[in-house]
Formats: C-alpha cells, structure tokens, sequence
C-alpha cells in the first residue's frame, strides 16, 4: 500500500478535527446502494466523489457499492439545480444525494451587496430539494459550501456564513444530514504552515487540490458512517502529499 498516499490522509484526518458527534456510528450503506452528487464545478470536478470511490470499494468491496453518479455542473447556483432536481436525482432512484451548492450563489454576486431576498431563494430552493429527495426516499447529506479563498476573514466567507446557516437550519428542520465543510477547512487552515505562500488546501482559493478533496470525502464518508480508521487504511491513486 502507498505510504505517501497513507501520509496525506491521516495528515488530512489530523487537520479537519475528530468526526462530529452527531456522525452515524454504522455504516449508512447497504448492498449496491447508489449515491449521486449533484452541485457545481467543485463537484463537477469530481476529486473528491473519486475518493469516496476508492474507499468505498478498498474498505466494503463485498457491498459492491457503485461509483458516486456526478451531475454537478460547473458555474451553477441552487436556483439551477433546483430546476434539473427531479431528472437528474429522483428519476436516478439513489439511496442517497449529497448536495453541494452555495459557492457560486456568494461568489457571483461579491459585486453587489448582500440581498436577504437572494439568501431567502437559496433557503428556499435547498429545502424544495430536501423534500423532493426525501418524498422519493432518498436519504439526502447537505453540504455546506467550502471556501471563497483560503482567508476567513474575506468577504465571501463571510457572507458564506449565512448561507451555511441556512442549511444547517433546514438539515435540523427535515432531519438530514449535513456537514460543515466550511469549519472543517477552517479548521485546516489554522495548520496552514507559516512559509506556504499560496494557496494550500485549494488550487485557486475555490475549487480543490488534492489535499481539499481529501478533506471532502472524509466529510462525506464519515456522514456515510465510515469510520476514520478504515478512511486513513485507503489507498486513493493520485493523491500525493509534498
């Protein structure tokens, strides 16, 4: 087994803090189980759904698990995937749906100034896809948009906080799943060494490196209740720590 690949992910496990208390404590899955991940290019990208993969298959190979279904589509906000919903998740029949979206619906518009009624759409276009997933029931995991620059104190993470409130919010309301990808990279970011001059957990400030994707499966993995020993055992080609 790779021992480099090895490294990052316990590194990675170190920097994004011990699993909530709230995390499944056995595993979400059964046999065959399809998942998709609808949201937009960090998605789309599709990094950190091929770390779920090769977990998934290395850790519960008898399960047969298929590889996540992609259907993020780069530059889109919630207003768009509310639209595209029903096709490209319900009609799929999963027994789950990650939902990934908020980026876009902050960084788009950093040249006009908070609007509570935009915010108030986003609310409103998440919970219609929670109730969409749910009716069809599919176990849905939200999660809260990542970063806008690997500086907490930037405008867009700022107004990210709202955004992340409100699926918090909505995932206490339905009872579903959600997990904070936002504090988790902050969390990260506190490690962040001294001499990195650039970005470090991001490749642009926004979309992943390799180290930021590994951070988002171990969000999703452990909200799928896979424990982070079995995580830190995975051999993930083509992640490799300097």
């Amino acid at each position: 087994m790779n021992a480099v690949v090895m490294k990052l992910f316990a590194v990675v496990l170190a920097l994004i803090g011990p699993a909530p208390s709230d995390s499944p404590k056995e595993l979400q899955l059964q046999q065959a189980n399809t998942i998709v991940a609808i949201g937009d290019s960090i998605t789309q990208g599709g990094g950190y759904l091929r770390d779920i993969d090769a977990v998934l298959a290395q850790q519960y190979p008898d399960l047969k698990i298929p590889k996540v279904i992609n259907v993020g589509i780069s530059g889109q906000k919630a207003e768009d995937l509310v639209k595209r919903f029903d096709k490209d998740v319900v009609q799929r029949k999963p027994a789950f749906v990650t939902l990934s979206i908020g980026i876009n619906d902050v960084w788009h518009r950093l040249n006009k100034p908070h609007d509570e009624k935009v915010l108030a759409a986003y609310r409103d276009n998440v919970a219609e896809m929670v109730d969409a997933a749910q009716a069809a029931g599919i176990k849905v995991i939200l999660l809260a948009p990542t970063l806008i620059s690997e500086d907490p104190a930037a405008d867009g993470n700022q107004r990210l906080l709202m955004y992340i409130a409100a699926e918090k919010q909505i995932a206490a309301d339905k009872k579903c799943q959600f997990v904070d990808l936002h504090a988790m990279f902050l969390h990260a970011l506190k490690h962040k060494p001294a001499d990195e001059k650039g970005n470090w957990i991001t490749s642009d400030g926004v979309h992943m490196n390799p180290r930021g994707d590994a951070a988002m499966a171990i969000g999703v993995l452990r909200a799928l209740g896979v424990p982070d020993q079995k995580i830190a055992a995975s051999d993930v080609p083509g992640i490799r720590e300097k």
